[in-house]
């Protein structure tokens, strides 16, 4: 698992061997209620649209919340610098939009709202920063 200042989550690695396509996954430690899944969905891909490198997924069966990034390699590797980058900002994504998602699912805020808030505090912050 990963341990980060905002939360403790799982990650999952797979690998397609004949694509060359390295997929990384950080598995949300919440999860959304049956009645709260259209309402985080939306805040969802909100959100999607300020993140260029991966998104996030729910799962609307079991309410599972993912942030899914992939990075192909060339002639079948990837450099260990890549893929520590990768990594990275999968990681950085999830730690700093799980206290979102936690709004989203534990308040009554609405999707546009949240979305307002990130973005107020992102433009305050100077930016979105990615370790």
């Amino acid at each position: 698992g990963v341990s980060t200042k905002n939360a403790r989550w799982q990650c999952v690695v797979s690998v397609d061997e004949e694509d060359g396509v390295v997929f990384f996954h950080s598995v949300c430690p919440l999860k959304a209620s049956p009645e709260g899944r259209p309402r985080l969905a939306e805040f969802l891909m909100r959100l999607n649209r300020t993140i260029y490198l991966g998104h996030f997924v729910m799962d609307f069966d079991s309410g599972e919340i993912r942030f899914e990034t992939y990075v192909h390699g060339v002639n079948g590797t990837i450099d260990n610098e890549v893929m520590e980058s990768f990594v990275n900002r999968n990681i950085g994504t999830m730690d700093r939009h799980v206290c979102d998602i936690a709004r989203v699912i534990s308040t009554e805020i609405q999707p546009a709202e949240a979305m307002t808030q990130v973005l107020t505090c992102t433009a305050a912050a100077g930016g979105y920063k990615y370790n």
